[in-house]
This record gives structure tokens, sequence and C-alpha cells, in this order.
């Protein structure tokens, strides 16, 4: 009995063992496919990565490339209204208007306004205003050649006014409302009746004359695009003092101030014949008086 209860105990002894040994064995084996299956996760999530970042650096490079596209177009498609404001004074006005004209010539531009006039001034030198059209490519050397032709520049500005948007918002305008006519000219012809086609018709005359506005805008503007406007403001000036002839004439300022003199002298002698006249009612009896008085002292002085 004593003997079966030892076996029995060394069974399940045994037995305990053996199964630890077995949990022992599966943990160890968990854990080593737990491991492996980390080392397999972390080098498929490097792939991915290697391969996600050469994604994005090719994606940055797609990106670069297309911004430098954009940049060309837009640098390329801009429309900008170039205007110019110089004043000079010149020797010679109408050698300076001469020379305006041949420059505006010779860089294909043209002279749209001109209003000459003379100064109230002594010196009766003129001046006066130029309006000129000239290719915006020929507008700076322009404005340069007008500052070589006055003795000094007096004032000289230039602005720009961009105006992509407004022709690009234009062309959008213009394509949606072609589309528009394109579909009222196809109404028209499946008219079935007269008052659908009179409809259409007061449709498309409307749509026919947005359509001129805006194609009338969008040629204003790609006119004052490609010529730019320059006004010119000139002043005469006299070259030297020295040849201002009433200046060296003599005998007429001395004329002049000989009869200022006499002028004088004579305005003295008036004013004193009217101061007399117009007190001789009392300066005559003081005379009479004095005389008298004068008169009676003599003769007792002789007895």
């Amino acid at each position: 009995m004593v003997r079966r209860f030892f076996y029995s105990f060394v069974f399940l002894i045994g037995f305990a063992v053996a199964g630890c040994s077995d949990d022992e064995t599966a943990q160890h084996e968990r854990a080593d496919t737990h491991s492996n299956d980390e080392a397999e996760f972390a080098v498929e999530e490097a792939d991915d990565t290697g391969d996600s970042e050469g994604e994005v650096s090719t994606t940055d490079e797609e990106t670069n490339d297309s911004t430098e596209d954009i940049t060309d177009v837009d640098v390329s498609d801009q429309m900008i209204i170039y205007n110019g404001d110089i004043s000079i004074e010149v020797d010679q006005f109408d050698d300076a208007q001469r020379q305006i004209e041949e420059h505006a010539e010779q860089m294909d531009g043209y002279v749209v306004e001109s209003n000459v006039h003379d100064r109230d001034d002594e010196a009766g030198n003129r001046s006066g205003t130029f309006s000129v059209r000239i290719p915006q490519e020929n507008f700076t050397s322009f404005l340069d050649e007008l500052e070589a032709i006055g003795t000094e520049v007096l004032e000289r500005s230039t602005y720009g006014d961009d105006v992509t948007e407004e022709y690009v918002d234009l062309e959008s305008r213009l394509q949606s409302k072609e589309t528009v006519e394109e579909r009222l000219l196809a109404f028209m012809e499946e008219a079935e009746n007269t008052e659908d086609l009179l409809d259409i018709s007061d449709d498309l005359a409307s749509t026919q004359e947005e359509i001129e506005q805006i194609e009338g805008r969008m040629n204003y503007l790609e006119n004052h695009v490609a010529y730019s406007t320059v006004n010119i403001d000139i002043q005469e000036v006299a070259a030297s003092t020295l040849q201002d002839r009433e200046s060296l004439n003599i005998w007429g300022q001395a004329t002049s101030l000989f009869t200022d003199t006499v002028n004088v002298l004579v305005s003295l002698f008036s004013g004193l014949v009217i101061f007399m006249i117009g007190l001789s009612p009392v300066i005559i009896p003081l005379l009479v008086i004095g005389a008298a008085v004068l008169f009676f002292l003599k003769r007792r002085q002789k007895r």
C-alpha cells in the first residue's frame, strides 16, 4: 500500500515537472515568434519608410518643377500698363519739340496730344505739355532720351498697373458668353413658333452686346499694355541774362528816369497850387492884415 502510494506521488511530481517544462518551452517559442514578427515588421516598416521617403522626395521634385512652370507662365503672361511723367527745362522750345517728335517716331511711337502756350511773364518764354504713346520695350530708353533733351529735369516718375487678373476674368467671361451664343443660335434654328423665335432673338442680341463690350475692354487693355503713355511737361528758360535787350537799353532807361522825375515835380507843384487855392479864403485875409500891419510899422518908424 505504501509502495503504491509512493509510486503515485512520484508520477504526479514527474507529470507536474513535464507540464512546467512544456509551458516554458511554449512561452519561449511564443517569445521567439513575437521577436521574429517584430523584426520582420521593423524591416517592412523600414522598407515602407524608405519607399515613402523616395516618394516624398519625388513629389517634392515634381512640386518644384510644377512651381517653376507656374512661375514661368505667370511672368510671361503678366499684363502691366506702364505710365510715366517727366518735367524738363529747355533752352529752345521749338528744338525740344522737334526732338521729342523725332525720338517718338524712331521708337515706333506717336504723339497723341500737345498743348503749347506762352507764359505771362516779361521773358515771354513758352511752355507746353505733350502726351506720347511709346512701345513698352522702349519705355525706359525714351525717358532717358527726354532727360538728355532738357537742361534740367524737374520731375520724373513712373508707375504701373497690373491688369492680368482682370484680363483673365474677361477671357473666362468671353468664353462663357460665346457658349451661350452658340446655344441660342441652335435654339433659334429649332424654334417652332414666332414667339419663341422673338424671345431667343432678344436673348441673343443681349448676349452679343455683352460679348462686344468684353472684347472692347480686352482690346483696350492689350493696347495700353503694348504701348505705354508718357506725359511730358516742357518749360523754356532763357540761356543767359546778357542777351536781354531791355537790360542793355541805357538811353531808354535814362529817358524813363527823366520822365519819372519830371512827373514827380509836376505832381508836387500841382499839389501846392491846389493847396493854396483851397486855403485862399483864410490865406488872403491874413495876407491883407499882415500887409497893413507892416505898412503901419514902417510909417511909424519914419516919423
